[in-house]
Protein backbone atom coordinates (compact mmCIF):
# COMPACT_ATOMS: atom_id res chain seq x y z
CA UNK A 1 0.00 0.00 0.00
CA UNK A 2 2.79 2.39 0.89
CA UNK A 3 4.60 1.69 -2.40
CA UNK A 4 1.43 2.46 -4.35
CA UNK A 5 1.10 5.82 -2.59
CA UNK A 6 4.74 6.67 -3.33
CA UNK A 7 4.31 5.81 -7.01
CA UNK A 8 1.13 7.91 -7.22
CA UNK A 9 2.86 10.82 -5.46
CA UNK A 10 5.88 10.61 -7.77
CA UNK A 11 3.63 10.46 -10.84
CA UNK A 12 1.59 13.41 -9.62
CA UNK A 13 4.76 15.43 -8.91
CA UNK A 14 6.17 14.60 -12.36
CA UNK A 15 2.90 15.61 -14.04
CA UNK A 16 2.86 18.89 -12.14
CA UNK A 17 6.47 19.57 -13.11
CA UNK A 18 5.68 18.72 -16.73
CA UNK A 19 2.68 21.08 -16.77
CA UNK A 20 4.78 23.81 -15.18
CA UNK A 21 7.47 23.30 -17.83
CA UNK A 22 4.92 23.52 -20.64
CA UNK A 23 3.48 26.65 -19.06
CA UNK A 24 6.96 28.20 -18.88
CA UNK A 25 7.73 27.41 -22.52
CA UNK A 26 4.40 28.63 -23.91
CA UNK A 27 3.55 31.62 -21.74
CA UNK A 28 6.58 33.13 -20.00
CA UNK A 29 8.04 36.28 -21.54
CA UNK A 30 11.71 36.30 -22.47
CA UNK A 31 12.70 38.13 -19.27
CA UNK A 32 11.29 35.30 -17.14
CA UNK A 33 12.01 32.39 -19.49
CA UNK A 34 15.80 32.72 -19.54
CA UNK A 35 16.24 33.03 -15.74
CA UNK A 36 13.93 30.03 -15.22
CA UNK A 37 16.03 27.76 -17.42
CA UNK A 38 19.26 29.25 -16.08
CA UNK A 39 18.19 28.32 -12.56
CA UNK A 40 16.89 24.91 -13.65
CA UNK A 41 20.17 23.90 -15.32
CA UNK A 42 22.55 25.84 -13.07
CA UNK A 43 25.85 24.11 -12.35
CA UNK A 44 26.52 22.87 -8.85
CA UNK A 45 23.35 20.90 -8.20
CA UNK A 46 23.31 17.14 -7.64
CA UNK A 47 23.29 14.67 -10.51
CA UNK A 48 19.73 13.50 -9.88
CA UNK A 49 18.41 17.02 -10.35
CA UNK A 50 19.97 17.21 -13.84
CA UNK A 51 18.70 13.76 -14.78
CA UNK A 52 15.18 14.70 -13.65
CA UNK A 53 15.32 17.96 -15.59
CA UNK A 54 16.42 16.22 -18.80
CA UNK A 55 13.80 13.51 -18.26
CA UNK A 56 11.12 16.20 -17.91
CA UNK A 57 12.28 17.75 -21.18
CA UNK A 58 12.15 14.33 -22.82
CA UNK A 59 8.58 13.78 -21.56
CA UNK A 60 7.30 16.93 -23.29
CA UNK A 61 5.27 16.49 -26.50
CA UNK A 62 7.12 16.98 -29.75
CA UNK A 63 5.12 20.16 -30.54
CA UNK A 64 6.16 21.75 -27.27
CA UNK A 65 9.81 20.87 -27.90
CA UNK A 66 9.62 22.31 -31.43
CA UNK A 67 8.03 25.48 -30.08
CA UNK A 68 10.81 25.78 -27.48
CA UNK A 69 13.43 25.30 -30.22
CA UNK A 70 11.88 28.05 -32.33
CA UNK A 71 11.59 30.33 -29.32
CA UNK A 72 15.19 29.88 -28.18
CA UNK A 73 16.37 30.16 -31.77
CA UNK A 74 14.59 33.52 -32.06
CA UNK A 75 16.13 34.73 -28.80
CA UNK A 76 19.57 33.55 -29.90
CA UNK A 77 19.27 35.35 -33.25
CA UNK A 78 17.80 38.47 -31.65
CA UNK A 79 20.71 38.78 -29.20
CA UNK A 80 23.32 38.31 -31.92
CA UNK A 81 25.66 41.33 -31.70
CA UNK A 82 26.56 41.17 -35.40
CA UNK A 83 22.91 41.39 -36.34
CA UNK A 84 22.45 44.55 -34.31
CA UNK A 85 25.52 46.24 -35.86
CA UNK A 86 26.99 47.13 -32.50
CA UNK A 87 30.49 46.97 -33.93
CA UNK A 88 29.59 50.03 -36.04
CA UNK A 89 27.44 51.89 -33.51
CA UNK A 90 29.94 51.90 -30.62
CA UNK A 91 32.83 53.65 -32.50
CA UNK A 92 30.38 56.19 -33.92
CA UNK A 93 29.00 56.83 -30.45
CA UNK A 94 32.50 57.33 -29.04
CA UNK A 95 33.42 59.66 -31.94
CA UNK A 96 30.28 61.69 -31.31
CA UNK A 97 31.06 61.97 -27.61
CA UNK A 98 34.66 62.99 -28.25
CA UNK A 99 33.51 65.66 -30.74
CA UNK A 100 31.03 67.01 -28.20
CA UNK A 101 33.79 66.98 -25.58
CA UNK A 102 35.73 69.57 -27.63
CA UNK A 103 32.71 71.90 -27.91
CA UNK A 104 31.54 71.85 -24.28
CA UNK A 105 33.24 74.29 -21.91
CA UNK A 106 32.53 72.33 -18.70
CA UNK A 107 34.75 69.31 -19.28
CA UNK A 108 34.27 67.63 -15.88
CA UNK A 109 30.51 67.20 -16.23
CA UNK A 110 30.91 66.03 -19.81
CA UNK A 111 33.59 63.51 -18.77
CA UNK A 112 31.24 62.09 -16.14
CA UNK A 113 28.45 61.85 -18.71
CA UNK A 114 30.73 60.01 -21.14
CA UNK A 115 31.92 57.62 -18.44
CA UNK A 116 28.39 56.82 -17.31
CA UNK A 117 27.25 56.35 -20.92
CA UNK A 118 30.06 53.96 -21.71
CA UNK A 119 29.49 51.98 -18.48
CA UNK A 120 25.78 51.72 -19.27
CA UNK A 121 26.53 50.53 -22.80
CA UNK A 122 28.98 47.91 -21.53
CA UNK A 123 26.43 46.69 -18.96
CA UNK A 124 23.76 46.29 -21.64
CA UNK A 125 26.15 44.44 -23.96
CA UNK A 126 27.17 42.11 -21.13
CA UNK A 127 23.52 41.39 -20.27
CA UNK A 128 22.77 40.56 -23.92
CA UNK A 129 25.84 38.31 -24.05
CA UNK A 130 24.70 36.39 -20.95
CA UNK A 131 21.14 36.04 -22.26
CA UNK A 132 22.45 34.81 -25.59
CA UNK A 133 24.65 32.19 -23.95
CA UNK A 134 21.69 30.87 -21.93
CA UNK A 135 19.48 30.82 -25.02
CA UNK A 136 22.07 29.05 -27.17
CA UNK A 137 22.77 26.37 -24.53
CA UNK A 138 19.06 25.72 -24.05
CA UNK A 139 18.60 25.64 -27.83
CA UNK A 140 21.25 22.91 -28.09
CA UNK A 141 19.65 21.01 -25.21
CA UNK A 142 16.19 21.10 -26.79
CA UNK A 143 17.61 20.09 -30.18
CA UNK A 144 19.31 17.08 -28.57
CA UNK A 145 16.08 16.10 -26.80
CA UNK A 146 14.18 16.53 -30.09
CA UNK A 147 16.53 14.25 -32.03
CA UNK A 148 16.52 11.68 -29.24
CA UNK A 149 12.73 11.75 -29.12
CA UNK A 150 12.51 11.30 -32.91
CA UNK A 151 14.84 8.28 -32.70
CA UNK A 152 12.69 6.79 -29.94
CA UNK A 153 9.53 7.23 -32.02
CA UNK A 154 10.98 5.31 -34.98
Amino acid sequence: MSEKKNVETNTKTKNEKLLELENVIYTYPEKELLPYFFEEFKHGKNKEHYKDSIENLHNLDIECIEFAISRFSYIDNNKDPNRRYLSIIVPLFIAYLSFQYKLIPNKLIWSLFVAVSILWLMKELNKDRKDRSIASSMLKTFEQVHTRKQKDNK
